[in-house]
């Protein structure tokens, strides 16, 4: 597709990935593995790859607009939905309606794959670029922090690109009974289903972990802090055991934090307000594509995260 006859806008495939990669740096400086970026956007483990977009100027990528397929399900449905994460364009084709354009391509290929709908947990740039391409709200997710007294020996693991010594302390493998508990909650409502090989793909371009104690389950990264996907209590109670011990682990470790990042309406959010007090996190915007579609029957947590 040609957009003012300068620029040429196509779906993503294979071949655009180092594209993609030289676009990343140009824009924010930083250097991204064609690995990570192959990875990342390799969704077959639900059945749709490539829901993105790019566009060139001759031979030279200049945007680029990101977005993963998830599956959603109840006890009683299954539907995909799309997730809105990467959008930059090089600073000298800015301001031309180039993320419009490719956003509203992507858009298309979205709807032709039967996506529901489009979303994201929104940054203040975000939040401004989507309220021209029709964007609704619904509702900010919940962040709680529990600080562990410290010395903070996993910022500087971080930083050497360490991170892989947690594998002696933490185990990877999700056993088939801790799955089953992590899908437990709110089975009425539309969520992602943790299953091997949703676990296999996130693992594919980042790192995770399996803590068992308590009866609780607890899906998590570990990145300077420990950053909790998603977890299983049977009770608040059986929850505050397994932090005090988690806590312990952490203090040893040289880790600082907790961070979790849950939605207003799980039972995670109550069983952490128990135990500190929550902030507000990012706000969830979404388009829909099916009208009969409303976010109010479904549960976000921050393993939906593309980068989680």
């Amino acid at each position: 597709m040609l957009y003012k006859e300068i620029y040429r806008l196509k779906r993503v495939d294979n071949n655009d990935f180092p594209a993609i990669k030289e676009l990343f740096w140009k824009v924010f400086k930083k250097k991204v593995s064609l690995h990570y970026l192959q990875n990342k956007y390799n969704t077959s483990y639900v059945g749709v790859n490539y829901i993105c977009s790019i566009a060139y100027c001759d031979k030279i990528p200049v945007a680029f607009y990101g977005a993963v397929p998830q599956k959603f399900k109840n006890n009683e449905r299954e539907i995909f939905v799309a997730h809105a994460c990467d959008s930059y364009t090089l600073p000298s084709h800015q301001r031309k309606g180039l993320h419009n354009a490719l956003a509203k391509f992507a858009y298309e290929i979205m709807k032709e794959n039967d996506m529901k709908y489009v979303y994201a947990f929104h940054s203040a740039n975000t939040y401004r670029s989507t309220k021209k391409l029709g964007w609704k709200e619904h509702e900010n997710l919940q962040r709680f922090h529990v600080k562990v007294n410290t010395l903070p020996i996993g910022k500087v693991l971080n930083k050497l690109r360490w991170n892989h010594l947690y594998d002696v302390f933490f185990k990877q493998k999700v056993s088939q009974e801790a799955i089953e508990k992590l899908n437990k909650e709110h089975t009425e409502k539309y969520q992602i289903q943790f299953t091997n090989d949703f676990i296999n793909y996130k693992n594919s371009f980042k790192s995770h972990h399996c803590v068992e104690l308590e009866g609780c389950v607890f899906w998590l990264k570990i990145q300077a802090i420990i950053h909790v996907g998603k977890f299983y209590a049977p009770s608040a109670e059986a929850l505050q055991k397994a932090m005090k011990k988690l806590k312990r682990k952490a203090f040893f470790l040289g880790i600082t934090e907790f961070l979790f990042q849950v939605d207003v309406d799980s039972t995670m959010a109550a069983q952490l307000q128990t135990i500190t007090a929550p902030k507000e996190s990012w706000l969830v915007g979404y388009l829909d594509f099916d009208p009969e579609i409303d976010l109010k029957d479904f549960i976000f947590t921050y393993s939906d995260l593309d980068t989680f």
